[in-house]
This record gives structure tokens, C-alpha cells and sequence, in this order.
């Protein structure tokens, strides 16, 4: 290979092949490389600190909502609950689910 990247992995001498040009790391810290031993073979070593910042933030945000809204709750209900009692007709379901949905109008 021409590169390695790697997270958690403890990555040891003998597996950098002498055809790798650079390591990454995703993440912060470089503690499971042996960043000396790579750079005496001239192979430079990279790190992406924050790098997965935003999908962080996008995944907590989402979680939010999730909780927030009851979502999981109201998937579960339409599943369990509207589903059988409309006995699976998608059509009849989609009108009682928009019509139930006037019950919450203001609150």
C-alpha cells in the first residue's frame, strides 16, 4: 500500500510495508504509531484532530430531536397501533395519521 490510515489500531514496525509513503491517524493523537521509527524510514505521520466535529454534532443534534419530538414513539404507534387498525392500507393510514395530526394543532 502507498498509505496507512488508521483509528485505534496499534500499528507496529514490522506491518508498514516499504512501499508506504505516509500514515493518518482519524483522530487526535498519534500514541498508536511508532511516529520515531517512521520518521527514521522518512515516512511522515499525519493526525485529524476535530475532524469528525460536525458529524458529532450532527448525530447529538439528531438524538435531540429524536427525544425531543418523540419520533421513535409516534414510528412505533403507526406501526403497532394505526397499522393494525387500519390493516395495513397505506392510503387509509396516511388520512388517519393526517387527521390525527389536527388533534395536536397549538400545543
Amino acid at each position: 500500500p502507498m498509505a496507512i490510515m488508521l483509528r485505534s489500531h496499534k500499528l507496529q514496525n514490522d506491518e508498514v510495508a516499504s512501499t508506504v509513503r505516509c500514515i493518518v491517524r482519524c483522530g487526535a493523537g498519534t500514541n498508536n504509531i511508532p511516529v520515531s521509527e517512521m520518521t527514521e524510514r522518512g515516512i511522515p505521520v499525519f493526525n485529524t484532530p476535530g475532524a469528525n466535529a460536525n458529524a458529532v454534532k450532527e448525530l447529538v443534534l439528531c438524538a435531540l430531536f429524536l427525544a425531543a419530538r418523540g419520533i421513535v414513539e409516534g414510528i412505533a404507534h403507526t406501526k403497532d397501533v394505526i397499522n393494525v387498525e387500519e390493516k395495513g392500507d397505506y392510503t387509509a393510514i396516511s388520512k388517519r395519521i393526517e387527521a390525527d395530526k389536527k388533534m395536536f394543532v397549538g400545543s
